[in-house]
């Protein structure tokens, strides 16, 4: 039996899988349905949700900002190893502008596409779609997303997903898998909750017809964040001890 190499595959989570998707789990695409020019609208709506979303891709909107991946690239050169004492100071002062700057974006556009369509009562949930940038461990990304949420008043937006495209070690699982990680604001209500669990669900159902069949796919409460890793190759970076639990 081959060992896959994960670390040279990569998945469907893009704008166009996710614009195919919609449909097959309620929703419907918000560009058909604004009328007027300049409105910076949302993708997404899910009328029997009463839920609006936006989708980000971090690789390509951090192609927008001058210098955002050279500065990482010099950084990781620099340290060699993220975990090391002074890099994720210096890593959160070059990635937490242009992070801000992207959630601040999806957030008006939830906001927007709300005035415009009349949207009263609607939930905004921001998909964050990390496509190719692999350099920084899961952990990271996710507590950058996690403060930048806790330190901005983003009124528009209850939750934010997210969802890699290429593959994650993690110690709860001997396979390597593809995340999708809800944080919530301590707003968002039970029903959102769901709505969010459920619309994970379709994603792997999708994912499965196609791009599939795979060997495992689960869920999981939780997960121990400092034992996640990007897979860089056949070989696991962290130890899986079975649990029996």
């Amino acid at each position: 039996m081959v060992d896959v190499d994960y670390s040279k595959l990569k998945s469907i989570a893009d704008e166009q899988h996710w614009n195919e998707f919609i449909p097959t789990a309620g929703g419907e695409l918000v560009a058909p349905l604004i009328k007027r020019q300049r409105v910076q609208n949302a993708d997404y709506l899910f009328r029997a949700s009463r839920v609006v979303a936006e989708l980000k891709v971090l690789e390509t909107e951090f192609a927008h900002t001058t210098g955002t991946l050279e500065k990482v690239s010099a950084l990781l050169t620099n340290y060699g190893d993220e975990s090391r004492q002074n890099f994720r100071p210096e890593l959160t002062r070059v990635l937490e502008a242009p992070l801000q700057r992207i959630l601040k974006k999806a957030n008006r556009q939830i906001r927007e596409t709300k005035d415009e369509l009349g949207l009263t009562g609607y939930r905004g949930v921001i998909i964050c779609i990390n496509d190719g940038f692999r350099r920084i461990r899961p952990e990271t990304v996710r507590i950058l997303l996690s403060d930048i949420l806790a330190k901005e008043s983003f009124s528009s937006a209850q939750c934010l997903i997210y969802q890699t495209n290429h593959y994650v070690e993690i110690a709860e699982s001997p396979g390597a898998v593809l995340l999708w990680a809800p944080l919530y604001s301590p707003k968002a209500s039970d029903d959102l909750v769901e709505f969010v669990n459920e619309l994970g669900r379709a994603w792997r159902r999708y994912l499965h017809k196609t791009d599939g069949p795979f060997d495992f796919s689960g869920e999981y409460k939780d997960i121990d964040w400092s034992r996640t890793h990007v897979v860089k190759g056949v070989w696991r970076q962290d130890r899986y001890i079975r649990s029996d639990k």
